[in-house]
């Protein structure tokens, strides 16, 4: 087992390419992605109004959205079409429209209809511009219902007045909402990358040595998984602490967890992954198709993991997907930690699921190893031995030559 992890060790040393997945990539990655939601909160994001109404209500209901901290309305517009232009000059970001029908609705008493149009290129132009709207109108309908039954109750105030007090993500930032459940991600997909990069460069060799690895130390199943998963786990151990403990001190995301308790609950889910990228390292046979494979998965495992939309809401089918991966439960953990300053024992669950999945991925990581890739070097040697210019051909083929 030593012997494969130094000998892994020498290989992810000498490899460029794997050493910019293990560490560039998990220094750059938090950095660039919390410059980008750095400001967490956008005010006043430019707006247009589309008012068909012309009545007193719609333009009472104009003058609560622009007081609103979110929103500033810039201009009034007679038509979509023009909004549109103004959207795609980049005057404003978002359109509202009032309905025709907006004050003889509210005169009596009926529903009113509102529709805002927003561009989603920065989320936190949408959700201000939602938050702001619903807001406004909840305002004016708490005001407009309290003027009606004011006889009746001799209230000159609003039926609900509602608080909102926010708990764990006090500054209600869009980056301390989202980032610390992508955080987890971005050492998972760094390591995947990795690993599917390193046996890709193994099969690659494979192809031109007659079936066989030079750079590959001879030992058993076990003692292999075992000695690649340990050498990951130390070149993880600085990036992992950088990418948890750091970086959320840097951008100032919420810090209510115990380091210890994060170092913890990081360990089941490091060894979960490398176990992981060494099951499904099955379906790689070539470094490029890593990127085909594991970057284009990484979106999706940001949505499984409840990061834009709760858990709880998925689908059954995709609710199991996610809980195969070790990533969500991380992330989701680590939110609870972070944010609300939930203790380890809080999260015992998701821990234990943690090292479930590490043996159950230590399981299917050997019988890959033992049952699927062994026989395949196998058949490379016998096809090598057959025909030693198959290797060759293949290599032209591939290349279109």
């Amino acid at each position: 087992m030593l012997k494969v992890m130094r000998n892994e060790f020498r290989l992810v040393m000498a490899d460029q390419g794997v050493l910019v997945f293990f560490l560039l990539l998990c220094f750059a990655y938090p950095i660039l992605y919390s410059l980008i939601y750095n400001t967490e909160v956008a005010r006043n994001v430019p707006t247009v109004v589309v008012d068909d109404s012309r009545s007193h209500a719609s333009r009472e209901i104009v003058r609560n959205i622009d007081a609103t901290p979110e929103v500033a309305v810039v201009g009034i517009v007679p038509s979509m079409s023009e909004a549109r232009d103004c959207m795609a000059r980049k005057d404003c970001y978002a359109i509202i429209h009032i309905d025709r029908d907006f004050g003889r609705d509210n005169a009596r008493g009926d529903q009113r209809h509102i529709s805002a149009y927003c561009d989603m290129s920065v989320m936190m132009r949408y959700k201000n511009v939602l938050s702001g709207l619903v807001g406004a109108t909840q305002h004016e309908a708490e005001r407009t219902q309290a003027l009606a039954v004011a006889p009746v109750l001799y209230n000159t105030g609003g039926i609900v007045n509602a608080r909102h007090v926010p708990i764990g993500n006090t500054g209600m930032g869009m980056a301390s909402a989202i980032l610390l459940f992508v955080l987890p991600l971005v050492l998972q997909q760094s390591m995947l990358l990795g690993i599917g990069m390193l046996h890709g460069g193994s099969m690659e060799r494979r192809r031109h040595c007659a079936g066989k690895d030079p750079l590959e130390v001879k030992a058993g199943v076990i003692p292999t998984v075992l000695g690649k998963s340990l050498c990951y786990l130390i070149i993880y151990a600085l990036p992992s602490v950088f990418v948890l403990h750091v970086t959320p001190h840097i951008f100032d995301y919420p810090q209510n967890a115990n380091p210890l308790a994060v170092i913890a609950l990081a360990l089941p889910f490091l060894l979960g992954v490398s176990l992981m990228g060494q099951t499904i390292k099955v379906f790689i046979n070539e470094r490029e198709s890593t990127f085909l494979m594991i970057v284009f998965s990484s979106i999706v495992f940001i949505f499984l993991s409840g990061a834009s939309w709760p858990r709880f809401e998925i689908s059954t089918f995709w609710k199991a997907v996610g809980d195969v991966v070790p990533g969500v439960w991380m992330g989701n953990a680590y939110v609870l930690m972070k944010s609300d300053g939930a203790s380890l024992w809080q999260v015992a669950r998701h821990m234990a699921i943690l090292w479930g999945q590490c043996a159950i991925f230590f399981a299917l990581a050997c019988l890959v190893e033992k049952y699927i890739s062994r026989p395949r070097y196998a058949r490379y040697q016998e096809r090598a031995q057959e025909d030693p210019t198959l290797a060759h051909r293949l290599e032209l083929i591939k290349n279109g030559e």
